[in-house]
């Protein structure tokens, strides 16, 4: 994005130094020694800095801003007049005629700094989706405008109910609200919705309050209630973008962090060869289930596969092949199982399934649907079958002691001929492994 200045000053030293000053920082620049010849350029030209000495070799720069703004369009340029005299003896006058800041011209330092920091803002690419909540539509559509021109997309809220309603339907990456919004509503009340919002992701979303309020205590009662900035009105332009950009990448680089955070709980819960959830899941999650099963008492059954004579295919076709015979085998777990259901690969040839809101009749089926699966999907070519035991969770059950009952079960399958679903059946299955 090129940014551009236009430099009038009669000092030719001064115009040089200003030219070398922000050319340095990446502005293009168009210097002039008059307000005449300021005035002749083409008026469709496009500036985001209009800096001008006071005394002018032909005007003073009040009159040359104000003949200047009648024929060129100078939208939300940052006009800057450079002084000898005290600044706080021109302000008042160099304000009126559209000055927004005024410099002494020996503080170059000062100069520069400021450039500096309002190039950065004005270079920022916000990629970002705002809330906006204030209740004055003119006001509104200036600061719309002005963050749309750094690519952001807005959303409006005229009060609080309509901000709730954007809010539960969308996701944002900032939210900027006003402080008194109408019908004895405030910036407090949208704050402490936000932050007590189910969703804990959405809960955390940067919040910059604006007001103008004069009091410290109540600017500073605005952080403490959840916000995490605010600004005074009537704000700066460059200030307002720096403070969303700010609140913004803050947020970016905490999404990233959540996702990084996903990605290595995913990694360390997930069997590297099949995907599928591992042994540590199993007993992590495991007593979730079966404790949601016994508080709200709906039946959940637990599924011990063994997939038959295993080592035999690993020792004639190689453990390549059997590594892909166990993916395979896993694809065809997850197409058999609903989204609820929890498939683990408990180790080697093992595996072991949670079916929530089932009952041992539906599992027994379950599993054999399972058995046939397998044995018609015949990876890389081989016929694999499977033995499956089959456990309903009792009262006094937890997750130890439902997958011993169903590898006992699994025991009889294997002991019985294999490629069959046997179900855990009180006191019988003990005495046969006994």
């Amino acid at each position: 994005m090129s940014i551009n200045a236009l430099i009038v000053d009669s000092s030719k030293y001064n115009r040089q130094m200003l030219e070398s000053m922000l050319t340095g920082i990446g502005v293009t620049c168009v210097a002039c020694s008059t307000g005449r010849e300021a005035l002749a350029l083409d008026n469709r030209r496009h500036f985001d800095f209009i800096i001008a000495s006071r005394h002018l070799e032909d005007t003073e720069a009040e009159l040359f801003l104000l003949r200047f703004k009648e024929f060129h369009l100078i939208d939300d340029a940052l006009t800057i007049m450079l002084t000898s005299d005290e600044v706080a003896d021109v302000y008042l006058d160099a304000n009126r005629a559209g000055f927004k800041l005024v410099f002494n011209k020996k503080d170059t330092a000062a100069i520069e700094n400021f450039l500096l920091e309002a190039i950065n803002n004005r270079t920022i690419d916000l990629q970002a989706k705002i809330l906006y909540v204030e209740d004055d539509r003119m006001f509104t559509e200036l600061v719309k405008s002005l963050l749309q021109r750094y690519r952001a997309k807005i959303e409006f809220a005229p009060d609080l109910a309509s901000a709730i309603a954007l809010f539960r339907e969308q996701d944002f990456d900032l939210i900027i609200t006003d402080y008194y919004l109408g019908n004895d509503e405030t910036g407090d009340d949208l704050i402490s919705y936000v932050r007590d919002f189910e969703d804990s992701d959405k809960s955390r979303t940067p919040i910059l309050v604006a007001s103008s309020e004069s009091s410290q205590s109540k600017r500073t009662s605005f952080l403490r209630n959840g916000a995490n900035d605010y600004i005074i009105k009537p704000y700066n332009h460059d200030e307002l973008v720096a403070r969303a950009s700010n609140l913004i990448a803050h947020k970016k680089l905490f999404g990233q962090f959540r996702q990084q955070q996903k990605e290595l709980l995913k990694l360390a819960m997930s069997d590297q060869l099949t995907g599928l959830y591992n042994r540590r899941s199993l007993f992590d999650f495991g007593p979730k289930y079966i404790s949601d099963a016994l508080r709200h008492q709906y039946p959940i059954c637990l599924l011990v596969i063994d997939v038959d004579h295993f080592k035999a295919v690993n020792d004639t076709y190689g453990h390549a092949k059997g590594d892909v015979v166990l993916q395979k085998l896993a694809e065809v777990m997850l197409a058999s199982c609903r989204t609820a259901d929890f498939v683990s690969r408990f180790g080697g040839e093992e595996f072991v399934i949670l079916l929530s809101h089932c009952g041992l009749d539906d599992a027994k089926i379950k599993g054999d649907r399972l058995r046939k699966s397998v044995e018609e999907s015949k990876p890389d070519g081989l016929v694999i079958t499977i033995s499956v035991g089959v456990a309903e969770l009792e009262a006094n059950d937890d997750l130890d002691s439902l997958f011993g009952k169903a590898d006992l079960a699994v025991y009889k399958a294997k002991g019985s001929g294999r490629n069959r679903v046997e179900p855990y059946i009180e006191g019988e299955l003990e005495v046969e492994s006994s």
